[in-house]
């Protein structure tokens, strides 16, 4: 028994050195395609591929805890879930012209409705749980939480970004420096980054609500924004069909092209949590089929 103990304990040492030494787990990069109904996956040095195909008009992107990817379908009004295989299954309907998705710390999902100034918020099962803010809205797009499940919401009727808490109430987060803000993104330090359609620049925001110009280079109608987890920042630009990729100081370079409408960005970073138990699960198997 004392043999087996050690041997487990040994196993976690095993598995925690494979998750922080030599070995790494790059991001997955994933961008909703308008025009063509379809979601690229990147890796980490640009190299892509479709992902899913068939969906109507997909924008806003999303994961779950469970590295299950949503799409809102523009056209159609609803909301698509697609599993790590790729497959497709419908998750919400009766959407108005849905934009942008986010997760709460809970798992319920929230939904820009573009057209019915409206965020819609949706239970992990797909339950409509009806309107969670109306408020202040006026054609929003973007959607993001902060670390205290506050939800930002970019107004591109209004260049404004309102913040609600939990409950649903709002207040304005930021009214200056904006330009039909679209995509949302939180870096590692809660500053906040805006995509400006109009202006082809990203304003970043402190905690206050304070702004400051982040890019203005490599910069065509940005759209959607995600953030991978070495802090590098990703834009889709409708215009010129590529995807820019922004280091901390603001520095861009291209990192994808040849995209039919870049729309929404999401990228998915691998669990340390998953990695452990893959690790040490590996290692208890190995020791008990010798």
């Amino acid at each position: 028994m004392r043999s087996e103990t050690r041997h487990i304990s040994l196993c976690v040492f095993v598995a925690l050195t494979l998750l922080t030494g030599s070995i790494t787990y790059a991001d997955d990069i994933y961008v909703s395609c308008y025009t063509s109904g379809t979601i690229k996956k990147f890796d980490s040095s640009g190299n892509g591929f479709t992902y899913a195909s068939g969906l109507n008009y997909p924008t806003g992107l999303a994961f779950d805890s469970r590295g299950n990817l949503y799409a809102a379908e523009g056209a159609s009004g609803t909301i698509a879930k697609i599993d790590s295989s790729g497959n497709k299954y419908t998750f919400a309907s009766g959407l108005s012209r849905p934009t942008g998705l986010a997760f709460d710390s809970s798992g319920n999902l929230y939904a820009a409705n573009y057209f019915g100034h409206t965020v819609e918020k949706f239970s992990p099962t797909g339950t409509d749980l009806g309107v969670f803010a109306n408020l202040g809205l006026s054609y929003p797009v973007g959607l993001a939480f902060d670390d205290s499940d506050n939800l930002y919401v970019a107004n591109s009727g209004s260049n404004t970004i309102m913040r609600f808490n939990s409950s649903g109430i709002g207040t304005l987060f930021a009214s200056s420096g904006l330009s039909n803000p679209f995509g949302l993104a939180f870096d590692s330090s809660s500053n906040l980054y805006a995509a400006n359609y109009s202006n082809n620049t990203i304003a970043k925001f402190d905690s206050s609500g304070i702004g400051t110009l982040f890019a203005s280079s490599g910069l065509s109608n940005p759209f959607g924004l995600a953030f991978d987890s070495s802090s590098n920042l990703y834009a889709a630009n409708y215009s010129n069909k590529t995807i820019e990729k922004f280091d901390s100081s603001g520095i861009g370079t291209l990192f994808a092209s040849g995209l039919d409408h870049p729309i929404f960005i999401a990228v998915q970073v691998p669990e340390p949590a998953t990695l452990l138990l893959l690790g040490l699960g590996a290692a208890i198997l190995r020791r008990r089929h010798r």
